[in-house]
């Protein structure tokens, strides 16, 4: 698949600095009334649909790190005014590697305080965030407490059962076969529901969710 190119950096970075302005403010009223809030990434092109078949390109160097300051600038604005609140509330850093364009912080009180707990896959060994990878921004991140979770894609016994007349095309249907036998080979964790469905789970990449006590 071809990479989209990029221009116009200067535009890029600026972008990345209205998306940060704009997401600093956490409407209070609406997490009151809706429970939960969270800001993604919205930077475009990063955050673009393709709809060419070309695949969007990840932010590299400058971009990441000024995505990652927005994230944190962002964390530590909500966290000063959910305080005001005078509740418990959940507040955490999502910070998906290598997809970082997939990061977000999320927030949640009352009933959904414990909504995100079960989020993501957390691995019983559990590894440390290798904050030294992240230059001058280590010392911020060493002020959260990190959890490391799987980035996970998932299918079913049932996309197992497909036949060719569920796609497009007979070369989507043999690279959708050719994938999928593939990813059964590595013995991807998996989980049968009551209803004999089946669902694997395939490692797509990391996330380290971080939060504060």
């Amino acid at each position: 698949m071809k990479i989209k190119k990029i221009r116009g950096y200067k535009r890029i970075f600026k972008n990345i600095e209205d998306w940060k302005k704009d997401s600093l403010h956490l409407d209070l009223e609406n997490l009151l009334h809706y429970q939960r809030n969270y800001e993604k990434v919205w930077v475009r092109p990063f955050s673009d649909i393709s709809f060419s078949g070309s695949k969007i390109p990840q932010p590299k160097r400058k971009g990441r790190k000024l995505i990652l300051e927005g994230l944190i600038e962002i964390f530590n604005s909500w966290e000063t005014q959910l305080k005001t609140l005078g509740k418990p509330y959940y507040l955490a850093i999502w910070i998906y590697e290598p997809y970082i364009e997939n990061s977000q912080v999320v927030c949640a009180i009352d009933g959904f305080l414990n909504f995100y707990d079960i989020t993501f896959y957390r691995p019983e060994e559990q590894r440390k965030m290798p904050t030294q990878n992240y230059g001058r921004l280590k010392n911020e991140l060493d002020t959260f407490n990190w959890i490391y979770a799987l980035d996970e894609n998932h299918f079913t016994n049932e996309d197992l059962e497909l036949t060719e007349d569920d796609f497009m095309s007979q070369e989507d249907y043999k690279a959708s076969k050719k994938w999928y036998k593939r990813k059964l080979k590595e013995n991807p964790r998996s989980f049968t529901d009551k209803f004999d469905r089946t669902t694997y789970y395939t490692n797509r990449g990391t996330v380290w969710v971080g939060t504060r006590s």
